[in-house]
């Protein structure tokens, strides 16, 4: 008995039920007669016209998908996932229409969902961020992460996507929904959860588990719920999390639910958004890390210039730009020597040659104006992860407070010894010069009153007050006197000095003037030992100058710091000059003008302008000077009208 042959058209029937048992559309068909030659026409023609619409959405899905990888070129410098949720969502409700969109981000350091839920209200989109609790089971879009898989809820009011506060925008967004469908957006190069997951992550890895969503029989709910949470802290924590976050869509109440398509549409959608993610979030990585990175060197006090295997500069951080005074992008590229001088390059080059690294090495760089600048440099070599040197590292630490201390170390050394030489000697010294001095003076009560005797014996009387002042000069600075201060017109004290110097000034031919700026106030002094001062700047300008020239004593106040905050109207101090127009003060003796027993005249002790110095700092002021080569010196004298600074 033969079996009947199959019916070609019978089964083409057949077939075409199958595929619109596919579609969307849940329309009820009549069976189709295969002699219906009119049916038959009929059917072909809706085929090809559901082809054609089928087709149409085909190329329009991918028009929009290519449009997305657009949108995502341009969201590589997105500042953080904020900015990049929300603008994925507001893209993906204008062009695929859909009513509303969510895109969540995971947030392992805060074990939260942070994002931006989108809906369309006519014309314009209405985004409102929302962040939810991923440890626990705190809803669907939650959900949809610990299964990694994608979730329809078709009862979003029994089962909300998440759970927010009172009074949350969209709290009557959630309560009118019919419909929620949650995909995981997956990260490239993902280590599955399960199999090989476990091997790298352990076993306490829950992504995936459809287990985890409620406790088996007889096991209690607490210790369930307390080590599901402990667990997915795990992964929360774990490095190899395989999940960026969850897109989805919802509809509101009175819309058709979801069908097959819509699901696979937003499938396709993620596999596209996923990268988008990844991307602007590695690109946030970096950024952060270059900022890390940016903040520690120029947090650094110490100075580091990083330099390529040429000696060339590729870091300056921002302490290495004070201490030479330029700036990062001017050096860029530059070679080290040429903007760090010729001893710092040889110890980088040794470095970079030989492999020398050097520790703590003292050695002088050069700044932007020539001066050297003391420091401690160490070096250390660059290495990539294949431990292959490409360049080397120096980092310096600025020496000259340290020098300085040392000086002042010693100066302090060398007053403690004259102190004590003074308090020894001084009195031993005095006695003969004061037995001395009257027997000179007995001796001229015999000799007449015009000869070369006289002259003699006034010389010696004077070789004898120069002594006692040298003496009187180191009582000053081993023993220096209080201060008097009273408040009263500091060009009343300049005045009386100049008065003093009349005669000097008349024998060298030099005119001597003071000029006091209007409404200068009255500065806290005191007058004998300020006077004191003025009598030795003064006197010094008088011996600088040629005869014809001149020296200008100026008074004037002064104004606010620059940068300080102004608490009173008015100035805050008074500024004394005295200029000359002498032939200046060399830079080398610049350096060491104010320090004990230095001096240029001949005959000089070395001790007046040390003197002076104390005596305005121990005012709480301070005395400078200012020289050009061949155009003169000015000493300035600045006291405050509130010394607290200074010493009574």
């Amino acid at each position: 008995m033969t079996a009947p042959k199959p019916d070609p058209v019978q089964d083409l029937l057949r077939r075409v039920d199958e595929v619109r048992g596919l579609s969307d559309r849940n329309e009820s068909r009549a069976p189709l007669d295969p002699g219906d030659r009119e049916a038959l026409l009929r059917t072909l023609h809706e085929l090809v016209e559901e082809l054609e619409r089928s087709h149409r959405r085909l190329i329009e899905t991918n028009v929009q998908l290519v449009s997305l990888r657009e949108v995502a070129s341009q969201m590589t410098g997105s500042l953080d996932d904020g900015e990049t949720s929300s603008t994925v969502a507001r893209y993906l409700c204008r062009a695929f229409g859909f009513e509303h969109v969510f895109l969540m981000l995971v947030n392992r350091e805060s074990g939260r969902l942070e994002g931006t839920w989108t809906r369309r209200t006519g014309e314009r989109d209405v985004s409102a961020p929302l962040e939810i609790e991923l440890v626990g089971d705190p809803g669907t879009l939650a959900r949809a992460v610990w299964q990694n898989r994608t979730v329809t809820q078709h009862h979003p009011r029994r089962h909300p996507p998440c759970v927010v506060h009172d009074g949350h925008p969209l709290e009557d967004v959630f309560a009118s929904l019919s419909g929620v469908v949650c995909v995981p957006l997956q990260r490239s190069h993902a280590v599955q959860p399960r199999g090989e997951g476990h091997e790298l992550c352990g076993d306490r890895c829950t992504i995936g588990e459809a287990a985890l969503l409620a406790p088996p029989p007889g096991v209690s709910a607490d210790e369930w719920a307390h080590e599901r949470e402990e667990r997915q802290r795990h992964c929360m924590a774990c490095e190899l999390m395989p999940l960026l976050g969850v897109i989805g869509v919802a509809r509101a109440e009175g819309a058709p639910p979801f069908q097959s398509g819509d699901i696979t549409l937003l499938e396709s959608i993620a596999l596209s958004v996923a990268p988008v993610v990844e991307n602007a979030r590695l690109y946030q990585d970096l950024r952060k890390s270059e900022r890390f990175r940016e903040h520690v060197l120029d947090s650094m006090a110490s100075g580091l210039v990083a330099v390529n295997m040429k000696g060339e500069i590729l870091a300056f951080n921002r302490a290495a730009e004070a201490l030479l005074s330029v700036r990062e992008a001017e050096v860029l590229g530059q070679p080290f020597g040429a903007v760090c001088g010729a001893d710092g390059e040889a110890l980088v080059q040794a470095t970079l040659e030989h492999g020398r690294e050097a520790l703590r090495q003292e050695t002088f760089l050069r700044g932007r104006d020539g001066s050297a600048l003391p420091v401690s440099l160490t070096t250390s070599l660059l290495r990539s992860e294949r431990r292959t040197v490409y360049g080397a590292i120096a980092t310096f630490m600025d020496l000259t407070p340290l020098k300085r201390a040392e000086e002042q170390a010693r100066r302090l050394d060398r007053l403690a010894a004259l102190g004590r030489f003074t308090s020894s000697v001084a009195h031993e010294i005095r006695n003969p010069l004061t037995g001395i001095a009257a027997g000179v003076q007995y001796l001229s009560r015999d000799l007449p009153a015009e000869g070369p005797q006289r002259e003699h014996l006034s010389f010696i009387l004077s070789e004898i007050k120069r002594l006692d002042g040298i003496v009187q000069d180191l009582f000053d600075i081993t023993h220096p006197r209080g201060l008097q201060l009273r408040t009263l017109p500091l060009e009343d004290t300049a005045g009386r000095a100049i008065q003093v110097l009349r005669a000097l000034t008349e024998e060298r031919g030099v005119t001597l003037s003071l000029e006091v700026t209007p409404r200068t106030p009255a500065v806290p002094h005191d007058a004998d030992q300020l006077e004191q001062v003025l009598i030795n700047l003064v006197k010094n300008a008088v011996e600088a100058s040629a005869p014809g020239q001149r020296v200008r004593v100026t008074l004037e106040p002064v104004g606010m710091p620059r940068g300080a905050r102004r608490r009173a109207l008015g100035p805050v101090g008074v500024v004394l000059r005295v200029e000359d127009e002498g032939a200046g003060i060399s830079s080398e003796n610049l350096k060491t003008i104010f320090e004990p027993f230095f001096t240029t005249k001949p005959g000089g002790t070395g001790l007046g302008l040390y003197i002076s110095h104390d005596i305005v700092k121990r005012h709480g002021g301070s005395l400078t000077v200012h020289c050009e080569s061949g155009r003169g010196t000015t000493f300035s004298v600045e006291l405050p009208l509130e010394p607290n600074g200074g010493t009574p």
